[in-house]
């Protein structure tokens, strides 16, 4: 059982309660460990604090979560995070539990949950678009205009959708857009992975869920420029025969857990409104 000495906290930059709790694990835990702390904007000038930390808690919502996750992808440093947001997903902790519970997590008490990212690169360029941990989304821009979008699975033409646009969803994501299209929820340990078409037009059918070797080839077929979307806050754009690959990514992002990872669909009915209890 290893314990996490040197503490990084990200926060959330717009939460003066995620920063104001920040200061608090420091101020009650700061004899024992060694902490630092950043929001999520002012990080990004001190990079080199993350690599020499054994443990970074965000302090956020899931959208903190998954800013830290692209910090740290190339470092394999697990996340703890703490939930100020309505929902989070992806937290471990409550906001209200966080000062009593921590110290549990600190001794390495906790297991290491590993959930799997995707990368998207250019087939023009070969440049690597992005990697994600929750989904990508190939998508119309301001123009009220159906998208029309050809899709291929390891080669094989799947199919050519009108739509709003499609979005490509990990387990971790599947609990988010994928959801709200009425996609299915993957188990958070699953390396498989989901495509969904967004608003599809004259089409029944309806996404699918791919195995973790697949590779999904996305070409732009309309005139018009598609906005191309990574987790909620990286864009590019995207304009007519350009393609785009995404697949199974080799980094991967830990999470710390106390419950086992069953517990999942628990707090997943309960966290929706589904299912009422503790």
């Amino acid at each position: 059982m290893t314990s996490y000495n040197t503490i990084g906290i990200i926060y959330n930059s717009l939460s003066e309660p995620a920063s104001k709790l920040s200061r608090k694990i420091i101020d009650n835990f700061s004899n024992d460990k060694t902490f630092w702390s950043a929001n999520e904007i002012d990080i990004l000038n001190q990079k080199d604090k993350i690599n020499q930390s054994d443990l970074i808690i965000a302090v956020g919502g899931d959208g903190t979560i998954l800013r830290v996750a692209h910090l740290v992808a190339d470092h394999n440093i697990p996340i703890l995070g703490i939930n100020m947001g309505r929902v989070g997903f992806m937290s471990e902790i409550e906001e209200s539990d966080a000062i009593k519970a921590l110290p549990w997590y600190f001794e390495g008490n906790a297991r290491i949950e590993k959930r799997y990212m995707l990368e998207a690169i250019s087939l023009k360029t070969n440049e690597v678009f992005a990697i994600s941990l929750n989904d990508i989304a190939v998508a119309r821009g301001n123009l009220i205009r159906v998208a029309e979008i050809a899709t291929y699975i390891d080669g094989v033409h799947l199919a050519t959708y009108r739509c709003d646009g499609i979005i490509v969803s990990t387990a971790t994501g599947s609990t988010g857009y994928n959801l709200a299209l009425g996609g299915p929820v993957l188990d958070p340990l699953s390396k498989d992975f989901i495509l969904k078409p967004i608003a599809s037009h004259m089409s029944q059918f309806g996404g699918v869920v791919l195995s973790s070797s697949s590779r999904i080839k996305i070409e732009i077929i309309s005139d018009q420029q598609i906005n191309f979307s990574s987790d909620g806050f990286i864009d590019k754009q995207l304009k007519k025969s350009d393609q785009i690959e995404i697949y199974q990514s080799k980094k991967y992002i830990s999470f710390l857990r106390k419950k086992q990872s069953s517990e999942f669909w628990g707090d997943i009915t309960r966290k929706l409104g589904i299912r009422k209890g503790i």
